[in-house]
């Protein structure tokens, strides 16, 4: 019964003997099988390639990454440096709309003043042309609206003729005298005109 439940106390039979006189023991009876140890190392020769495919695998990824980021990075700060420099030229360009302003600003001021030129110099031209050989102009201001003299002569029937000429060839809308001087000592009239341009 005992050896029911303690299979060791079996009685052997039949051993068998090797050339050497040891009692021979089956593969199958090992604690390491030689078959199972052969399956073992194809399982385990198969699963140490898969293995150093997955390492070479990722190890070419890893590499491949790197790469990339290196790349990434060199066209990243060439950009970089790009756009530094175009900030930089840039730069150079603030005041440029603001002197393009002032500059258009004083090209426009040309123009006006040259347009109100032409029409100030037939006016001026006009009131000079009037002027009589007895009469001497000892202050002028002329303004594209209107203008201001002062006229002296010996007699003010030559003053009065030349602002009715004024008056009647149409070229001068109104004449105000604004002041009146005779000088006895030297027999002098000075009159103050104002005119308006027609």
């Amino acid at each position: 019964m005992l050896e029911k439940y303690l299979p060791f106390l079996k009685p052997r039979e039949n051993e068998e003997k090797t050339l050497k006189g040891e009692i021979y023991t089956p593969d199958d009876t090992l604690f390491f099988n030689p078959e199972s140890l052969r399956a073992e190392a194809f399982t385990a020769g198969s699963t140490v390639k898969i293995s150093s495919s997955l390492i070479v695998f990722f190890s070419v990824a890893l590499a491949g990454l790197l790469a990339a980021h290196m790349v990434v990075t060199f066209l990243l700060n060439s950009l970089l440096s790009e756009q530094k420099n175009l900030e930089f030229k840039i730069n150079e360009y603030a005041g440029v709309e603001e002197k393009a302003r002032q500059i258009a600003g004083k090209i426009n001021y040309s123009k006006n003043t040259i347009g109100a030129r032409k029409p100030l110099t037939t006016r001026i031209s006009f009131i000079m042309s009037r002027l009589s050989q007895d009469l001497s102009l000892s202050k002028v201001d002329f303004n594209p609206e209107k203008f201001e003299i002062v006229v002296k002569g010996s007699s003010p029937a030559g003053i009065t003729g030349m602002f009715l000429s004024w008056l009647k060839d149409g070229g001068v809308s109104e004449v105000v005298i604004k002041e009146a001087v005779f000088s006895s000592s030297e027999n002098v009239y000075a009159v103050k005109l104002e005119g308006v341009y027609r």
